[in-house]
């Protein structure tokens, strides 16, 4: 397993740091966010996660909710709209894992964000939010994904794929980041 994982950081690093200086979410991290900003965020990763779940699905037992939290606190916030289809597929199980391991690894990071939302005064006044939750709930997913991947071996190839669709999976979210809340980009 550790063969994988350390691949699967090492291909993506870049891409991970540079997506996020390219969100919203640091202007959480920072306090300054606005309520339309906020609904704007939880919208590109809603249909960013919609998609890459969708396809993670067709091959892996690994449960995912990040699309149906997003939902939840999107309804909260009055956001109705699903958004445009972003293209993005997993063609086998090891495709898959390279997705999941950037939809399950986002949690570490959503878990600072979360603790981050009380301190937002544009924010205030909203119910407890689902997918920011800041609690150690949301690493559940995290979680199983590990124990997944320590129930068996990789090939060489498999990791490649896994690899290759990790960074997919990372431009995925680039692409939902430039997305406003009207579905246009």
């Amino acid at each position: 397993m550790m063969k994988i994982l350390t691949r699967l950081r090492e291909e993506t690093a870049e891409l991970h740091k540079a997506l996020e200086g390219e969100n919203l979410a640091n202007k959480i991290m920072d306090h300054s966010i606005s309520r339309e900003e906020y609904r704007n965020l939880l919208f590109q990763n809603y249909i960013a996660y919609k998609k890459a779940e969708t396809e993670i699905a067709k091959y892996l037992p690994v449960k995912t909710e990040k699309t149906a939290k997003l939902s939840t606190d999107l309804e909260v916030l009055g956001v109705k709209d699903q958004g445009p289809v972003l293209d993005f597929s997993c063609n086998n199980e090891a495709e898959a894992i390279g997705a999941a391991y950037v939809i399950e690894g986002s949690a570490m990071g959503g878990l600072l964000i979360g603790k981050e939302i009380k301190d937002c005064d544009s924010l205030t006044g909203l119910p407890d939010q689902v997918f920011f939750s800041g609690t150690r709930d949301s690493m559940k997913g995290w979680n199983e994904y590990l124990k997944f991947l320590r129930s068996r071996e990789f090939t060489d190839a498999e990791i490649d794929a896994a690899a290759s669709k990790a960074k997919e999976t990372f431009l995925l979210f680039e692409r939902a980041f430039q997305v406003e809340l009207s579905g246009t980009v």
